[in-house]
């Protein structure tokens, strides 16, 4: 079977061009400032700084500072440290950290997926709606749960055994709905990261991947089949009235 990615930098670099290209499929420009709730390692922080460029700024917020050393690395890989301002604050109470509409944008990649407390879910998009100037955007982005190949629904699988939480579409466009957004679109945003059973068992934290013994032990004879391909992601949008 011929993989899309074999070489790890390679697929590092695919991973941050997809998320480049998705900050600005979801409107993110040059010039603006973002805030990005849930900045982790900083990859989409990234993305989203190399395109509001030196004139704009991104404000990332994380709960935790496990990853910083990381995220720092990143922004300095990409020069775009200057851009970038962290703060450390649960997404579901920015009240003491940042001020009502202050950002053209307020964006998210994944950030749902990865919550301790899921019930924590529509705070945290009526504090994005909170922060974002009228007539803004507020826009999450959350991996598609619909596999179309048996090497995505691995991937799915992998996150769902590890405790992630996966919202339903109905249940995130109420969220908005509820934070009093408007002009609500769903889409999806697909990708072509189809990656070697070699690649899977590699320490791949920037494309969420792991290969640990619960792993090996109910996907690894899959995974020896048809590796592991990066799932469609769905955005949600939605506009500051």
């Amino acid at each position: 079977m011929m993989w899309t990615f074999t070489d790890a930098k390679n697929l590092e670099e695919a991973i941050f061009n997809l998320k480049l290209k998705l900050a600005r499929e979801i409107g993110v420009e040059e010039g603006m400032t973002v805030v990005d709730m849930g900045c982790g390692q900083g990859g989409f922080t990234a993305a989203v700084a190399k395109t509001v460029g030196a004139n704009g700024q991104v404000i990332a917020i994380d709960d935790s500072d496990e990853y910083l050393a990381e995220f720092t690395a990143r922004l300095d890989r990409y020069k775009v440290k200057d851009t970038v301002t962290f703060i450390r604050k649960d997404a579901a109470n920015l009240k003491s950290a940042l001020s009502d509409e202050v950002a053209e944008m307020v964006v998210s990649y994944r950030l749902l997926e990865e919550l301790r407390r899921p019930e924590n879910m529509a705070r945290i998009v009526k504090e994005m709606a909170r922060i974002v100037k009228k007539a803004g955007k507020v826009c999450l982005t959350e991996l598609s749960t619909k596999a179309r190949n048996k090497a995505e629904e691995i991937y799915i699988r992998l996150h769902k055994e590890s405790g992630d939480c996966f919202f339903s579409r109905d249940e995130i466009v109420n969220a908005m709905k509820n934070a009093k957004l408007t002009k609500i679109q769903t889409k999806i945003f697909d990708t072509n990261i189809w990656f070697s059973p070699e690649l899977v068992k590699q320490d791949m934290g920037f494309a969420q991947v792991w290969f640990d013994d619960a792993a090996e032990k109910n996907l690894g004879s899959i995974i020896e089949r048809c590796g592991m391909k990066y799932p469609a992601l769905q955005t949600f949008s939605g506009i500051r009235p």
